[in-house]
């Protein structure tokens, strides 16, 4: 288990510290499948056993075009992964099996969010922003290069030449 991550899942209501109605963010449908995906990887890493990185990948097979689903589930990974490595707090999430997971959003989920959305605004500022407040320091380059990651893979930014040479353009939500 990641003594990072802290599951939320009893009492959820919008008027908790560190909770709030995904409503009010004006998240797009792209998103919101990126935060089902992130879930799934965060209860992976939370509880290791419970092998929820399949439920990852299928999901993002399912609602990103062909091929690009495992691409973008696997960049999502090694974006935890960047962002758990500054972090000394709990990274606060909610299991999307729960019930309120339509609804509801922890403040570390939507800076994870905000962060891929201001990239792909290409407002860097904003995204730097979000992911110091995310990461919980200045460390927050290799993160932003993998969040950015998942702009490329959808055609939302340019490819940099010396970056992400693997990447292809083109995937959507279906």
């Amino acid at each position: 288990m990641n003594k990072f991550f802290n599951k939320i899942s009893s009492d959820l209501n919008p008027s908790s510290d560190g909770i709030s109605k995904i409503s009010e963010y004006n998240f797009d449908k792209f998103e919101l499948n990126i935060l089902r995906v992130a879930r799934l990887l965060f209860e992976s890493n939370d509880n290791p056993n419970a092998q929820t990185w399949k439920s990852a990948f299928l999901i993002a097979e399912q609602n990103f075009s062909s091929p690009f689903g495992a691409s973008i589930a696997h960049i999502i990974s090694i974006s935890i992964d960047f962002m758990s490595n500054g972090r000394t707090r709990n990274f606060s999430y909610i299991r999307e099996n729960n019930s309120s997971a339509f609804n509801l959003i922890t403040d570390e989920e939507r800076y994870f969010l905000m962060t891929l959305k201001s990239i792909r605004k290409r407002n860097i500022s904003r995204a730097n922003s979000y992911a110091v407040m995310l990461c919980e320091g200045p460390q927050v380059n290799k993160f932003l290069l993998a969040m950015e990651g998942i702009a490329i893979i959808t055609g939302d930014i340019e490819k940099k030449a010396a970056k992400f040479n693997g990447a292809v353009d083109g995937a959507r939500t279906h």
